[in-house]
């Protein structure tokens, strides 16, 4: 029997206008994908915020393809990855609808939960972030109040290279939960001495972590910044496969993780063990995806620092 695949294309929109160093924007465009054999059934999702190359059109035009109809209900989802990887270049949002929905369509053909099917037999209390997007001082109010009614007590705030100082001054007086930043590569070496002064009072306030905080090609102010902290730097932007991470250690601290980006749940846990070997910390995160695809990184959640997989709490639907 084969396994057949359903294709519907959908908005996530957002609880609040999300801004970042890239832009702003109040919802997502998204391809949700089931997965089905017999009676079983499982979904995958593909999220495609606009400063990605893939759009819906392309991930409806990559799971029409042929392929798609020869897989049969005795497949293995780390066999088809590697065959899609064969077949498709790019494209990973739409590998990673795939390969999440036949993991958990495998899973519950098996009647096993997921991480066990993965090989992973243990649990671990992972700090989980909620993020504040760039905003003002009573948008933050009010984005950490859902935040803290939502249960988070660790926040993500999103930085410009602006008005950094300011954003995390705000926060500290609203909140004394622990934090991180995220500078969506936006600071700017032009001016070394605001970089330094928004360093110093990340370290006075014991910020957990500094993600992308320049280009990702700019390892040598990376490595720089890395001898004025120990502030864990983690890599983003740079970070977008497996085979990224051997050219990445030197300069950052860890990684942060997404299966949009990667591919899904197979390379992602191949990175995970990949990083380790480096000595590496990791962050699974998200784009936004609602529960479908954070759900499925959630899995892997137990084997990571940090996990930012607060996408079913940004969004409204």
């Amino acid at each position: 029997m084969s396994v057949n695949f359903e294709a519907k294309a959908t908005q996530l929109r957002f609880r609040f206008p999300f801004k970042i160093a890239h832009g702003e924007r109040t919802h997502t465009d998204c391809v949700v994908l089931k997965a089905s054999v017999g009676k079983y059934s499982a979904q995958g999702e593909a999220t495609l915020p606009p400063y990605l190359p893939d759009t819906v059109e392309s991930v409806l035009s990559f799971l029409s393809h042929h392929f798609f109809k020869t897989i049969e209900d005795d497949f293995q989802p780390a066999e088809i990855f590697v065959e899609m990887e064969k077949l498709f270049v790019g494209n990973m949002p739409a590998k990673a609808a795939v390969d999440m929905a036949l993991w958990h369509l495998k899973a519950e053909m098996m009647g096993k939960p997921l991480g066990n099917l993965m090989g992973l037999d243990f649990q671990k209390e992972t700090p989980h972030s909620y993020t504040i997007g760039i905003g003002s001082k009573e948008e933050m109010e009010e984005r950490l109040r859902f935040g803290v009614e939502s249960g988070f007590s660790f926040f993500k705030l999103k930085l410009d290279g602006k008005d950094d100082r300011t954003t995390v001054e705000n926060y500290l007086s609203l909140c004394d939960h622990p934090f991180a930043v995220d500078a969506n590569q936006s600071w700017d070496m032009k001016d070394e001495q605001k970089v330094l002064s928004v360093l110093k009072l990340l370290k006075e306030n014991h910020c957990v972590l500094i993600e992308q905080p320049f280009i990702k090609t700019d390892r040598e102010r990376t490595l720089w910044l890395r001898g004025k902290t120990d502030i864990p730097i983690i890599a983003d932007e740079a970070c977008q496969r497996l085979s990224d991470l051997n050219g990445l250690h030197d300069a950052f601290d860890g990684i942060n993780i997404k299966l949009q980006k990667c591919g899904g749940l197979t390379e992602a846990k191949q990175m995970i063990d990949r990083a380790r070997e480096l000595d590496m910390k990791v962050l699974i995160g998200c784009m936004s995806e609602s529960a479908i695809g954070c759900g499925a990184a959630e899995v892997l959640a137990p084997l990571c620092d940090w996990a930012d997989l607060d996408g079913p709490f940004l969004i409204i639907d």
